[in-house]
């Protein structure tokens, strides 16, 4: 029993073998051309199949591929040895061809939208797959957001949800950037800062306001004994006075004091 076994996996072996030889032979008189492109973003070239073997092949199509310049054909995956389709010949065995690409060069265009562009470097070309950071533009009162594809006005400009660019995008074509930026907001507490103790109005509700914005803090009625004066950052008025209808241009915290003339 264990005889016939034996027997029965040599011969299934020797079958294999056989068939195996048998393709292979039929492999070597089968001359294929295989055109590698690039393993993604490019046209895929259809093989050439059963060439006589020693022939010269005409040269296919060029592929195309976003971003970049088709170079030629060469024979090695390093791309050390171009195919000249006028004098090479298939010889005797398939081979592969591997396309060459060049990068091609966009550039950079940026808007700072008011802000000042850094002192260091920062890119103003790039080529595909690049992924350099972008310059970080400053602005007084001002936070800069990110870089935009299209323009700004004041922060309704910039489209809910879209986090612009920190980066360069993967894209193949010039970059028009445009920097967006918000407004810093601080906060501002009132003192009514009257001169009688215990008398006078109560201190208003503190107002968060926004770098740029229109003044437009509370007013005081005179009483009977002095007329108010306006906002002052120092209690004895001696400070910065903040009138409305003025631009506010303040970025950090303030207290203001109100400011009493006797009548």
């Amino acid at each position: 029993m264990l005889k016939k076994l034996f027997n029965l996996i040599f011969l299934v072996i020797i079958s294999m073998t056989l068939v195996a030889c048998a393709d292979k032979k039929v492999s070597n008189e089968e001359i294929n051309v295989v055109f590698f492109t690039a393993n993604t973003g490019a046209t895929q070239i259809e093989s050439y199949l059963n060439i006589e073997p020693n022939t010269k092949i005409s040269a296919p199509e060029e592929p195309a591929r976003s971003g970049f310049l088709f170079d030629g054909w060469y024979k090695d995956f390093y791309l050390t040895e171009p195919f000249n389709f006028d004098v090479d010949t298939v010889g005797d065995v398939s081979f592969v061809l591997y396309a060459k690409w060049v990068p091609m060069i966009f550039n950079i265009i940026y808007d700072p939208n008011g802000g000042e562009m850094p002192d260091t470097d920062y890119p103003l070309t790039f080529v595909p797959g690049d992924n350099k950071v972008l310059p970080l533009p400053k602005r007084t009162g001002f936070l800069f957001v990110a870089w935009y594809p299209y323009d700004w006005v004041d922060e309704s400009s910039t489209i809910p949800g879209d986090k612009g660019y920190q980066i360069i995008p993967n894209v193949y074509e010039d970059l028009y950037l445009f920097a967006h930026w918000k407004a810093i907001t601080v906060v501002v507490t009132f003192r009514t800062n009257y001169p009688i103790e215990g008398e006078g109005p109560s201190n208003p509700n503190s107002l968060t306001v926004s770098y740029g914005d229109i003044i437009d803090f509370p007013q005081f009625d005179e009483t009977n004994e002095y007329t108010f004066m306006g906002w002052n950052s120092r209690r004895d008025g001696t400070g910065v006075w903040y009138a409305n209808d003025e631009i506010f241009t303040r970025t950090q915290r303030i207290t203001l004091y109100g400011v009493w003339q006797p009548k």
